[in-house]
């Protein structure tokens, strides 16, 4: 009658376990972040790429294993906008157009989140899928990314002081000896690093311009400007100009949809001297061209996304501080080797 007991209990933790467990984007939810470290671009939408379906027509915006290790979750959510947001991030390196891209995904732990994207990524992927042709020493040219973004939502966990963990996740951190870092380790792999906090979804298209450092400087100086007078961008095509440029990308979409790609390479073309160009730049300056591109920028891609350490998950406060200390110090040897 024991062993039959046993079996049930054991039996009904799995089917509880197996019933959380999902592959979409389920805020509240947790993750191990170091599953897919280094490549997290291949099951989150985040940067285009080439697919069999040349529209990439509802693809999953997440694709990584999660599970609900919280009973009484909940969350707001908050349309998005109307309208495009155009934005020029200047960059003074390579690295630093890696950071500006991801600027809105913040993984706590680690300082250059873009490393868990894009870290197992050879130059060669990177710079295609940025529109770039190969460089060798990319670090020695300075970038401008300019993105058009339209979020569609925005969801947001609700303040979990008083969050309930699952019941068989507790019975997992009752026998856990924190003093065994094998035993943390597996435990990280069972029900994760990280929980998803909040997150923005919608769409954007970006382009990047790799500039002469004279050129560079000229456009720093009018933005920094312009931002001082709070005043819109005026005349930007001259400091996009061929002068000042050692190269111009390709358009991109994040959600990797190739019919807009298409769409944005055919219908967004700048004559500069005696040839055109694809330039996101004709937004900017034609609002029937802006119209058209806002019309088809859907829910296709990650805008943002937030992880934060399950340190909810430890009532024992020893527990709590090896457990994070572990996905701590992990996180930056991870980072390093990336």
């Amino acid at each position: 009658m024991f062993l039959f007991l046993l079996a049930v209990f054991f039996c009904c933790g799995f089917c509880d376990s197996e019933e959380d467990l999902g592959y979409s984007l389920n805020i509240g939810n947790a993750i191990d972040v170091f599953a897919n470290y280094g490549d997290l671009s291949q099951v989150t939408q985040v940067v285009s790429a080439d697919y069999e379906d040349e529209e990439n027509v509802g693809a999953e915006l997440f694709r990584e294993k999660n599970i609900r290790v919280f009973e009484n979750v909940t969350s707001k959510q908050s349309p998005g906008d109307t309208g495009i947001d155009m934005n020029i991030l200047l960059c003074e390196s390579f690295e630093d157009l890696l950071t500006k891209y991801f600027q809105n995904f913040k993984i706590e732990g680690t300082e250059k989140t873009w490393k868990a994207f894009l870290g197992d990524w050879i130059n060669d992927e990177i710079m295609r899928t940025f529109g770039m042709e190969l460089d060798f020493t990319p670090d020695n040219c300075c970038y401008a990314l300019v993105k058009l973004s339209k979020a569609q939502k925005s969801v947001k966990l609700d303040p979990i002081n008083n969050i309930r963990v699952k019941k068989y996740v507790e019975r997992e951190i009752e026998n856990l000896n924190a003093s065994d870092t094998t035993a943390i380790r597996r435990f990280m792999k069972s029900y994760g690093t990280h929980y998803i906090d909040s997150f923005v979804t919608g769409n954007f298209i970006y382009q990047v311009f790799k500039f002469k450092r004279p050129g560079y400087n000229l456009l720093k100086s009018y933005i920094k400007l312009r931002e001082q007078r709070k005043s819109d961008f005026g005349d930007l095509r001259f400091y996009f100009s061929s002068y000042f440029l050692k190269q111009v990308g390709d358009i991109r979409i994040a959600s990797g949809n190739k019919r807009i790609e298409q769409w944005a390479r055919n219908n967004l073309l700048d004559s500069q001297y005696l040839y055109s160009r694809p330039s996101l730049l004709r937004v900017h300056y034609s609002p029937i061209l802006a119209y058209k591109l806002n019309e088809m920028l859907d829910d296709g891609a990650l805008l943002s996304l937030n992880l934060k350490i399950l340190r909810p998950l430890f009532k024992d406060r020893y527990k709590r501080e090896k457990y994070v200390e572990i996905i701590e110090n992990d996180m930056k040897l991870w980072e390093i080797n990336a």
